[in-house]
């Protein structure tokens, strides 16, 4: 005992950059990731099955999805910056449409006919009626969520008595937010600002976070935040409209991520600076401002786990990435199973079954769908394929492809928030959109 506390006084006051600390596969973004997928699945099921929040304390699916954010934007940024835009995009298309779209064909043409033949004993009306399957496909189809039912299959949930909503898949609405940030992510490397100018990330997330110091303490004084907490902007072609707040929090997460990538050379890791983040996050979460400040802690304390948790928790979504099939899969799987009755088994019955079918469901999806379309991430259209060696002209000296980041998922995106006005309201602790 004596001699373990030498080594923890070592290794609390030892300071590496992260740079240093982050090695390659060797961290534990997988394991946070699936930490976070489930937790939205346990807040889900007490919202969906009781109608009811998993705490009033805090927004339990808005923090786990705000992790997603902040993983998404170090992992996103460090891929920006060793692919080409080309191929940086065509990663980012192969990670997260296919998994979408197999969740939404599943939907559409497997869950929707059943349900509806049930109820029916027909499938007429179903497929190209307004709110239909092939609205519902359209709609949602590059990750907008502009369609969040089909129309009026699981109205008779329990929580679609509740908010008299029918609700399909209430988690796909953060996907445009991760969509997005992708493109802007895009944008920057297209002006080269990655890789020459990253003080501008820095500086605009020193802005942001200035607008969230200031709306919080506002919130403290008067009740309100005024800047950039009310109301949308867009629609954008594809993607909809966008919630200003939600795009603030969750951006801001995004851009945190990013800049500590970029600044990975100087950014500290301490176990006493993790210990401390870890406290500050823990005190904004219990007594309100986590979606404000307290987001920067939030940031610190998951990279700082994400390289000092056990070397045996780097293994999970190592090889093979759950987390956004458990996030996509779990609301259609919890509203079906909450129609017919397994709340009867309780909040934590009914989570355990819930999550142990989505997580069948993300297996599904991984290793059918997801796996397999990554295998095309260093493919090249023939006309842009460099000529192979020996047959004419030489491969140039360091164009070989970047090779992949670890793959992300999922917002989250993510659970369901509140609703901006255009969009079909989706489950959220205080039941009112989110």
């Amino acid at each position: 005992m004596i001699s373990v506390v030498p080594h923890l006084r070592r290794r609390a006051l030892n300071t590496v950059p992260l740079a240093k600390a982050y090695t390659g596969r060797a961290n534990s973004f997988g394991f946070l990731r699936l930490c976070f997928a489930f937790a939205v699945v346990l807040a889900h099921a007490a919202v969906l099955g009781f109608t009811q929040p998993l705490t009033n304390r805090f927004d339990v699916p808005g923090l786990a999805v705000a992790g997603f954010f902040g993983i998404s934007g170090f992992l996103i940024t460090r891929s920006a910056r060793r692919s080409t835009l080309p191929r940086y995009l065509w990663h980012r298309a192969l990670r997260i449409l296919p998994g979408l779209w197999g969740c939404l064909l599943v939907t559409g043409l497997v869950l929707a006919p059943s349900l509806w033949y049930l109820k029916h004993h027909t499938l007429d009306g179903l497929w190209r009626s307004n709110g239909g399957v092939v609205d519902y496909l359209r709609n949602n189809w590059w990750g907008g969520m502009r369609q969040g039912g089909i129309l009026d299959l699981l109205l008779d949930t329990p929580y679609g008595q509740f908010t008299h909503v029918a609700l399909v898949n209430g988690s796909l609405w953060t996907l445009s937010y991760e969509i997005a940030c992708y493109l802007i992510v895009a944008a920057l490397a297209a002006l080269m600002v990655l890789h020459r100018a990253r003080l501008l990330v820095l500086l605009s997330g020193v802005l942001v976070f200035g607008v969230l110091v200031w709306n919080h303490f506002e919130q403290l004084r008067f009740g309100h935040a005024p800047l950039w907490t009310e109301g949308l902007f867009g629609p954008f072609p594809l993607l909809g409209s966008f919630a200003k707040a939600w795009f603030l929090w969750y951006g801001f997460m995004f851009l945190m991520g990013a800049a500590a990538e970029l600044y990975s050379d100087r950014l500290p890791i301490n176990d006493l600076l993790g210990v401390a983040s870890l406290a500050v996050l823990a005190g904004f979460v219990v007594n309100g401002g986590l979606f404000g400040p307290g987001l920067l802690f939030y940031e610190y304390t998951i990279l700082w786990l994400a390289v000092r948790l056990p070397r045996a928790l780097h293994r999970v979504g190592r090889t093979n990435d759950y987390s956004y099939g458990v996030y996509i899969y779990a609301f259609p799987v919890q509203q079906t199973m909450a129609k017919f009755g397994v709340t009867v088994l309780g909040l934590w019955g009914f989570f355990a079954v819930t999550a142990a079918a989505a997580f069948a469901c993300a297996y599904a999806s991984w290793h059918l769908v997801e796996k397999p379309a990554l295998r095309w991430r260093n493919w090249t259209p023939r006309s842009l394929r460099e000529p192979e060696p020996g047959r004419g002209e030489p491969n140039p000296a360091g164009s070989e492809e970047g090779q992949p980041e670890p793959s992300r998922t999922g917002p989250s995106t993510s659970t369901p928030a509140p609703a901006p006005a255009d969009q079909t309201p989706v489950a959220s602790p205080e039941l009112a959109g989110r």
